[in-house]
């Protein structure tokens, strides 16, 4: 089974087409998944929604009491995943969800995660610019471990990906606990659609905050234990969360 990990954040309008597109993949092809979406504090009615979903595929609804940013957001859902595999994508539709298939075959024996890798004039030019510049840095500093064009749209094993957990109480980033723990990677090209909202939300400086987080995460002391995080995810970020079965 993979686990689906789709942080939530502003994602109103996008969830009912994002759940009915994952409940089509999964029929189409008989993947077996469960979806465990993580509403990171949205400040909009994304948590009615979350909670009217119907439970054509099994889902988690873990709900964080205060907004974490998306790495951490991914975290939390992944310490909740039941699956030998884990995938992680945004719900704004662009990490489109019939790409999944192609990631999963791309997992091959002595591979820990494989990336989309991003194609396509998916936002405007500068800010393919200074995604590519920020992409790059990634890329080099990552000793080329991270490929090139890359978000957080993936396919991993499980048990790498559970050990990340243990390093949620310092806020990391996500992409760079892969490279920190020197995780085997690859990428499969994949179209990127343009954002259906608008532009996208990662301006030059969101990026340059991220860039920050980054170099601080690869900088990180190992971590306690995973059952240490998972307390502290309940003690200090948790609000609720709930498993809703498929009904057949």
């Amino acid at each position: 089974m993979i686990s689906i990990v789709i942080p939530v954040y502003k994602s109103a309008a996008t969830l009912s087409e994002l759940h009915d597109r994952l409940t089509a993949l999964s029929r189409n092809v008989g993947l077996e998944c469960e979806v465990v979406y993580v509403n990171d504090a949205s400040p909009d009615n994304s948590a009615e929604i979350l909670k009217k979903l119907p439970p054509t595929i099994p889902f988690h609804i873990v709900d964080l009491g205060k907004n974490a940013g998306q790495s951490s957001a991914l975290l939390a859902g992944i310490a909740f995943a039941q699956g030998s595999l884990i995938a992680t994508m945004d719900a704004d539709l662009q990490d489109e969800p019939e790409n999944l298939p192609a990631l999963i075959q791309s997992l091959v024996p002595g591979i820990d995660v494989v990336f989309a890798k991003r194609q396509g004039r998916y936002e405007s030019g500068g800010r393919l610019f200074t995604s590519m510049l920020f992409k790059g840095l990634v890329h080099l500093f990552s000793k080329k471990r991270i490929p090139m064009h890359v978000g957080l749209f993936m396919v991993a094993r499980a048990e790498p990906m559970k050990r990340l957990v243990s390093y949620l109480p310092h806020a990391p980033y996500l992409i760079g606990l892969i490279a920190k723990t020197k995780l085997q990677c690859t990428s499969v090209p994949v179209q990127r659609p343009g954002n259906h909202l608008g532009e996208t939300s990662y301006t030059f400086r969101k990026r340059l905050k991220v860039s920050f987080i980054f170099f601080k995460t690869l900088a990180l002391k190992p971590a306690g234990t995973g059952d240490e995080a998972v307390q502290w995810l309940h003690a200090h970020l948790l609000a609720d969360h709930v498993y809703v079965p498929a009904m057949v």
